[in-house]
């Protein structure tokens, strides 16, 4: 794996079929995006549901990712400049795997697959640039488009946590997914 500070340090724009991803900073704390992580239906699947946001909690969040090798991104629909949600990127050094997870929070742009092409995108470039061995994502079953967007994009399911999370009053399973370098197909 390379240097991921200086990688981070010197992150390109990544472009997608439909998106556009660049690192988040101060200025992607808008009013629509507090909105999204305020949003009940935007966030139902997700821990944040469990917390209200601020811009002083969204500036803390994104302080996290200070001095540290992980990612977080915005992401853009390429054709328009519109912002539409956040993509993170955690990385274990030791194990050289990379944990992705995805925001969407605009619905106009649910089942367009946009979630899909950022995912894919992120994806191809931690292993074909970044150089991790793996990268890995979790969802809960209920989620079904999540679900889709990994084994859309060639993940393999390594594990399941049952009865994980209760959701709108059900119990629901973890899904935690991987692919690894080594398996890699486009």
């Amino acid at each position: 794996m390379i240097d991921l500070l200086k990688l981070k340090n010197n992150f390109p724009l990544l472009e997608g079929a439909q998106v556009r991803l660049q690192l988040f900073d101060e200025s992607h704390i808008t009013d629509n995006y507090l909105a999204w992580l305020n949003d009940p239906v935007v966030v139902r699947f997700s821990n944040q549901r469990f917390i209200q946001h601020t811009f002083d909690t969204s500036a803390k969040y994104l302080a996290s990712f200070v001095d540290t090798e992980n990612l977080l991104l915005a992401v853009y629909i390429k054709e328009t400049g519109r912002y539409v949600g956040t993509m993170s990127v955690y990385f274990s050094k030791t194990e050289q795997i990379a944990d992705i997870g995805i925001m969407i929070g605009d619905p106009s742009c649910w089942g367009q697959g946009v979630g899909g092409d950022a995912w894919r995108t992120v994806l191809h470039w931690l292993i074909d640039v970044a150089l991790v061995s793996a990268v890995t994502g979790g969802t809960l079953r209920c989620n079904i488009g999540m679900v889709n967007i990994m084994v859309n994009s060639g993940m393999q399911l390594v594990h399941v946590d049952p009865a994980h999370a209760l959701v709108e009053g059900q119990l629901e399973d973890a899904l935690y997914f991987s692919k690894s370098k080594y398996r890699s197909t486009r």
